[in-house]
């Protein structure tokens, strides 16, 4: 069958030319499709070439465009500039912001760019620039008004919000304006041929753009401080600014006559000078050979600044008639162009500094009336609100409010009195866990110096290529700038010493405690580093034994110093030796003024003079000699070789962000004596403001560093022993006279309540959530909880379209030491998706929405020391507007919820706030229940309730008066195996004591070798004779008899005061407030590594000798309590930290049952009862691994 296919005369056609076509490209030649391939590639390199791409042979190369006008970067950094080209098109192209989705051409980041900044027009090679209302855009320093064009020249600078730095090139400009140049050169060529008759050597003048390079960042950003400032030409008055540039080009034009050829330096003496008050960045001559296009153009004032008539005729006919006004007046420019190098930049420092005061200050108004519409909105009365003033300061008033807040900082006395004791029991549990593991290291706390002695560290332990990282194994000491407590490390096992702070402590004691925890299963402990958590790794090879103080006054009056320092010891606080310091000031270059020429040095200053004429000055370098010798005091006893070494930052200050350090040669003691230690170096500083601050008024320490013995180990730890011993008799009896009655002295003293204490409380609460539905007989029922396994706290199986009710059951093992009162809230919403795989998606729904909580909460404290608090709130859960819980959740999906309530506790400041997400899966409404099945043939177990554990600790406030603070010393709080510690005890208020008597004495001794070289070198006064001897003696009496330094001072004292010990019938009578404690919760991980598990009877009721039959399982760190052996309802935990395990045939004989022992905790004790002698033996080693022989531990 033949099929006919109509086709028109244009589709015939079309095919005839693609016909013809086709046939032509096979009839052409090779040599004819190399020729049009050549062509196309000329058309692609054309094209590429204009913008700004060179492509040749194997070689690309990018430059500048030629033809089109341009943007190019300017930055900081030299090799940073000119790397990024932005070229302007014919037309409109817009700069925007980065990441908006408004279309521009540019795209900026950082502050202050809006999303439509501004746009530059391109209309036949002349460029406009033209900003958006509301933006930041300067044009050559000044700031551009909205939506208004300005067009642009070759070489102007722009910025763009506060960091973007542009400088705009148009090539065919500045071709045209070399052609005008060379034009008028060969008509000024051709006049002057015609008038001399000979052909007389012109040099070519640079063109206006040539200065372009010299047009950088630096130039750009004090062009706009300048006129930021108020200094710009612009704002200047025509007569001002008339007279002001004929002074500049007559002192130029003389200069550069006086000293040509002999400085060649003096042409560039006015670089600065030309770079601020031209546009090029240097004089261009013949500015009447330029037409408009090459004039500065003022749009906003629509004025035309001509420079060229000011340069000729006046400058030499009036140099000679007006010299000696010159003079003064040269002086008092120059004084200005000072007053400009360095006013701007102090000046915009200022500025930023009120600035970023006032930005402050009106968030905090804009909060508070925030807070007062929300209190209108909900109708409450705002009698009790009290108004913000906003107080502004100036620059200098903020300066002064920081040094007295710093000063007032430094004063940590009663602060770290309040960590040492508060942090106590932690020191004493990792020297318990030390002993007991025998790793021959103790701890102890020690204070560590802020600055450069924070963290001192031997130079030659460092390792070659991270120093410039810092301290990375804690970086807290190692930033820290005030005085801090640390935990001094005495490791005999390498024979080193060295500082933790307390953070890095509460991190190794954390891995201290796993390898308690699982001692019994080797097949875990093998995965823990039984070393790593114990010492530095690598230890220290030198450590850090003491320093000597030097005192940097001297140098900053340019005087050397020689004296005999002690070198103190940072732990004993007592001096192990002294040293000689010599301090020799070389040489002094005095600061150079820019702008000044070679008579700078004989040219008189117009400045008040200084009252001390021999103080260094900022600006000025200053070399110095700095050797240390005839070291005494270091013996081979206690170091078997030392070394020291002296910090580039403790010379400069800490705004010197060098971490140079210089060490001496190691010296052997074994071999020689400690004068051969000697170092000897030769420093150069540049002096600014900071550096000089801190010579006049800072210290420099010279740190000593040793390989330690093992008698010096022990004499430290002997020293901490010392330190800490107290008086079996209490201090009131010491001063009492003797009794006649000998048993009455005799009495040993009364162990302290521990309710007198306050100290930090931990408890563990399980909470457990069930979720209620309404049946068809009205009563509300728990849906299951399908869960897969013990990490899994499982999923709710809900139903659409059905009423429901959150029940909260809290359960606490501390009983009324947590006494709850009520949930005062409960939040539910974070609606989010958890996929099959585990991904948790976006929340659709982050509100938290509120629910009301049932009228009756049920609050009971049990005979067995537990506690519970239940409460029953609805919950709609159409109220999250979320389509996953209103739709039928697909197969392994779930749906999470994040739950939050608060309770109120009677001993807390304020509700504890418990947050944790819980799981569900909707189903449709007639969809049946899971089968009871499905647990008994897969791993899933159906629930009737989700259980989470929290922690919640409860810490006190800081202590308001130095007579409470004793309350928080926890010292005397039990650690399992402290009896292993012996008459050992951790530091308390002394080593803050010692401390401060350390940092009193070596300051001192400081002052008074800087005060003895101060003093000689100045000249006594003459003694006028005007007061007699007996006033002078009176004076002498009251100086020497004057105190001298802080009447407040805080005593502190770890003992309480005496009425407080001896007045216990008024502490009867008048009992003492509790302090009200601050509480945090934390939702503890779930494990699933069960250690032990089997059934055991509970005494539930001592009284009434109750017991139950339960099933426990352990799991580190708690013991799981359920009803029956399949694990499905869970009764409670008991947590293990610190437990301590006893077994007493006396109470099987009192209660009456064999197998018996109890389980003390920090909150509460359990007596468990099990099946026979070998079930005991087995859980007493399960609950306390420690007690274990050391054959059975290996």
């Amino acid at each position: 069958m033949v099929t006919v296919k109509t086709v028109t005369k244009a589709e015939l056609q079309e095919q005839l030319e693609s016909s013809e076509k086709l046939m032509q490209s096979l009839n052409e030649t090779w040599e004819e499709k190399l020729q049009k391939t050549q062509e196309v590639h000329k058309e692609r390199e054309k094209a590429l070439e204009e913008l700004g791409i060179t492509v040749e042979k194997n070689m690309v190369g990018v430059h500048a465009p030629k033809k089109m006008p341009h943007l190019v970067n300017l930055n900081e950094d030299p090799l940073m500039s000119e790397c990024l080209v932005y070229q302007l098109k014919m037309g409109r192209t817009v700069v925007g912001r980065l990441d908006s989705n408004k279309p521009a051409a540019i795209r900026l980041s950082g502050e202050n760019i809006l999303e439509e900044h501004c746009y530059f027009d391109n209309e036949n090679g002349v460029v406009t620039l033209q900003a958006s209302s509301g933006s930041i855009t300067f044009l050559n320093g000044k700031q551009i008004a909205p939506d208004q064009p300005y067009k642009l020249k070759s070489g102007f600078r722009i910025i763009l919000g506060e960091h973007h730095v542009f400088r705009f090139n148009n090539p065919e400009e500045v071709r045209k304006q070399r052609d005008r140049q060379r034009l008028s050169l060969a008509l000024t060529e051709g006049v002057d041929k015609d008038v001399s008759g000979g052909a007389t050597p012109i040099t070519r003048p640079d063109s206006p753009a040539s200065s372009a390079a010299d047009v950088d960042w630096n130039y750009a950003k004090r062009e706009a401080a300048l006129r930021l400032a108020g200094l710009d030409p612009d704002s200047m008055p025509d007569d001002q600014l008339d007279s002001l540039y004929e002074k500049i080009t007559k002192v130029k034009s003389q200069r550069g006559r006086r000293l040509e050829g002999s400085r060649p330096e003096s042409s560039a003496s006015f670089s600065q000078l030309d770079d601020m008050w031209s546009e090029a960045g240097r004089p261009v001559q013949n500015y009447d050979a330029f037409t408009d296009d090459t004039s500065v153009v003022d749009n906003q004032n629509g004025t035309m600044y001509d420079e060229g008539s000011s340069v000729t005729g006046a400058a030499s006919a009036q140099i000679k008639e007006m010299q000696g006004q010159l003079e003064a007046q040269r002086i008092e420019f120059e004084n200005r162009l000072n007053a400009l190098g360095e006013g701007p930049s102090v000046e915009a420092e200022d500025l930023k500094v009120e600035k970023d005061h006032m930005e402050k200050q009106l968030v905090v108004v804009q909060a508070q009336m925030k807070r007062l519409l929300e209190m209108r909105g909900r109708g409450k009365i705002d009698e009790d609100f009290v108004p913000f003033e906003p107080v502004l300061y100036s620059a200098k008033q903020l300066r002064l409010i920081r040094k007295v807040l710093d000063k007032w900082r430094a004063h940590r006395a009663f602060s770290m009195a309040e960590t040492v004791l508060s942090n106590a029991v932690v020191v004493k549990e990792v020297n318990v866990i030390s002993k007991e593991l025998d790793k021959e290291v103790t701890y102890n706390f020690t204070i560590a110096a802020g600055g450069s002695l924070a963290a001192p560290v031997s130079a030659l332990d460092t390792i070659a290529g991270l120093d410039e990282f810092g301290d990375v194994a804690d970086p807290v000491l190692a930033s820290a700038t005030q005085p801090s407590v640390g935990v001094k490390v005495v490791d005999k096992a390498h024979n080193a010493i060295y500082v933790w702070s307390l953070d890095r402590l509460q991190q190794q004691l954390q891995k201290m405690r796993n390898l308690t925890t699982y001692i019994d299963r080797p097949q875990y402990s093998q995965h823990f580093s039984s070393a790593q958590p114990f010492y530095d790794s690598p230890a220290p090879e030198y450590s850090f034994i003491g320093n000597a103080l030097i005192s940097l006054a001297p140098l900053a009056r340019k005087l050397s110093a020689t004296s005999t320092v002690p070198i103190f010891c940072r732990y004993t606080a007592e001096a192990i030796g002294s040293c000689r310091v010599d301090l020799k000031v070389a040489s002094v270059t005095a600061p150079v003024k820019r702008g000044t020429g070679s008579a700078s040095s004989t040219r008189p200053s117009t400045r008040a003079p200084s009252p001390i004429n021999n103080q260094l000055q900022p600006g000025c370098k200053v070399n110095f000699l700095l050797s240390v010798d005839q070291v005494k005091g270091l013996g081979s006893n206690d170091f078997s070789s030392v070394h020291l070494q002296i910090r580039l930052a403790s010379l400069a200050g800490p705004s010197l962000r060098s971490q140079e350090v210089f060490h001496s040669p190691v010296v052997d003691l074994t071999k020689s004596g400690s004068s051969e230690l000697k170092f000897r170096r030769t420093f150069q500083l540049a002096v600014t403001s900071k550096i000089l601050a801190h010579m006049r008024e800072g210290y420099a320490p010279i740190e000593f560093f040793a390989a330690l013995q093992p008698t010096y180990l022990e004499r430290m730890e002997r020293w901490d022993e010392m330190r800490e011993q107290r008086y079996i008799l209490p201090k009131p009896q010491l001063a009492r006279a003797p009794s006649s009655s000998g048993s009455s002295t005799n009495l040993p003293s009364m162990r302290r309540s521990e309710n007198d204490f306050v100290v930090e409380q931990a408890h563990d609460v399980i909470a457990w959530l069930s979720i209620c539905e309404l049946g068809s007989d009205g009563q509300y029922k728990p849906v299951p909880v399908l869960s897969h396994g013990p990490l899994d706290p499982g999923s709710f199986s809900l139903h659409q379209g059905l009423q429901r009710k959150l029940n909260l059951n809290l359960w606490c093992n501390a009983g009324k030491q947590l006494p709850w009162v009520a949930v005062t809230k409960i939040k539910v919403g974070n609606v989010r998706l958890l996929d099959a795989k585990g991904l948790a998606h976006e929340s659709e729904s982050k509100d938290m929405f509120e629910v009301k909580l049932g009228k009756q909460q049920n609050v009971e404290f049990k005979p067995d020391g537990t506690g519970t608090l239940s409460v029953d709130a609805p919950w709609d859960s159409s109220v999250h507007e979320s389509s996953l819980l209103n739709r039928v959740t697909a197969n392994g999906q779930r749906i999470l919820l994040q739950i939050q309530w608060s309770v109120d506790i009677d001993t807390c400041v304020d509700p504890v706030l418990f947050s944790m997400d819980m799981a569900v899966t909707m189903q449709a409404r007639d969809a049946g229940t899971p089968s009871r099945f499905v647990s008994m043939f897969s791993s899933t177990k159906r629930l009737s309730k989700s259980s989470s554990v929290f922690r919640v600790k409860l810490t006190p406030p800081l202590t308001r008066s130095a007579k409470d603070l004793w309350r928080l010393d926890t010292s005397e709080k039990y650690v399992r195996g402290e009896d292993s510690l012996g008459t050992w005890k951790p530091r308390g208020i002394s080593v803050v004591e010692d401390y401060e008597r350390l940092i009193a004495t070596e300051k001192r001794s400081a002052d008074v070798q800087a005060i003895k070289v101060i003093l000689a070198a100045s000249p006594p006064a003459p003694y006028s004779g005007s007061k007699d001897a007996a006033a002078l003696l009176k004076e002498s009496l009251e100086l020497w008899q004057k105190k001298f330094g802080h009447e407040g001072r805080i005593v502190l004292s770890q003992d309480p005061e005496e009425d407080e010990t001896t007045g216990p019938t008024t502490s009867m009578l008048q009992p003492p407030q509790p302090l009200k404690l601050v509480g945090q919760s934390k939702l503890m991980p779930r494990s699933d590594m069960s250690t032990r598990s089997g059934s055991l009877l509970l005494l539930t009721d001592a009284g009434e000798n109750t017991w139950k039959k339960l099933w426990f399982v352990l799991r580190r760190p708690h013991l799981y309590i359920y009803q029956h052996s399949n694990e499905l309802d869970e009764v409670g935990i008991i947590s293990l930290t610190g437990v301590k395990v006893e077994h007493s045939t006396h109470m099987e004989t009192l209660l009456g049952k064999p197998h018996i022992f109890t389980l003390f905790t920090s909150s509460n004790s359990h007596v468990f009862a099990a099946p026979n002698d070998k079930e005991l033996q087995t859980w007493i080693a399960k609950l306390d691994p420690t007690r274990l022989p050391p054959a059975m531990t290996a």
